[in-house]
């Protein structure tokens, strides 16, 4: 997947958006919730790859880092709940989008209770 491609399937997502915060890096691209900021994805370049860093539960970190070679220990995150991911491996287009929304998800707000009245 290209990270062209890739950076238009995040944006189609409804509530996320991205931006680039990062004074002087102009190709890292902060993938975010619109309503919390939290991240839930990050898209650089790391030895002249294209590669995204996307959050999963630490149980799918090993998991999906023993079943393809594309995916990796996250660079400069949190290696228990964080994964990097080369665009251009042998994880096809639709495990990239699934992780992506698992990441999404995981990042997500959580809902407020509603305090019932008394």
């Amino acid at each position: 997947m290209t990270r062209e491609k890739y950076l238009e399937f995040c944006n189609s997502i409804s509530g996320a958006v991205s931006d680039m915060p990062f004074r002087e890096d102009f190709n890292s691209v902060v993938l975010r919730h619109w309503d919390n900021r939290k991240w839930f994805g990050l898209v650089m370049e790391h030895n002249g790859r294209d590669i995204v860093n996307l959050k999963l539960s630490p149980d799918e970190v090993l998991f999906y880092r023993d079943m393809y070679e594309g995916i990796t220990e996250a660079y400069h995150m949190n290696k228990t709940h964080w994964i990097t991911l080369y665009l251009d491996s042998d994880v096809p287009e639709e495990e990239i989008k699934n992780l992506t929304m698992i990441s999404f998800e995981l990042t997500a707000s959580r809902k407020k209770r509603r305090r019932v009245g008394i």
